[in-house]
């Protein structure tokens, strides 16, 4: 696994327990894509946190060519995606990881 995909699985890991803290109601199941995108044929290694009882989802996506930013998407299982954004690396912080689950995965 490469160094960026570990330590980014790092923080999205200490999230996800610290969501689980604090609504334990709630499941959420995390996944490494480290082998699957690239016999794709993408370059890349992804992150995926899924909040299966509402059918939504979290992929993060470190592309080769961007050593430096990470793609933040926002969907569901089947694969739609309903926004995303690109985020320094260097700015995803357990906290940052935290908030975004809770304003996806927590009905208002």
């Amino acid at each position: 696994m490469k160094e960026t995909l570990s330590n980014l699985s790092e923080i999205v890991a200490k999230a996800n327990d610290l969501f689980f803290e604090r609504h334990k109601s709630i499941d959420t199941l995390m996944g490494i894509m480290d082998k699957t995108l690239r016999k794709q044929g993408m370059a890349a290694d992804a992150i995926t946190v899924d909040c299966i009882s509402i059918d939504k989802k979290i992929v993060l996506l470190l592309h080769d060519d961007k050593p430096d930013t990470v793609d933040i998407a926002l969907g569901d299982k089947a694969g739609a995606i309903f926004s995303s954004e690109q985020q320094k690396l260097s700015e995803m912080t357990v906290e940052s990881m935290l908030a975004l689950m809770e304003l996806n995965f927590i009905q208002h």
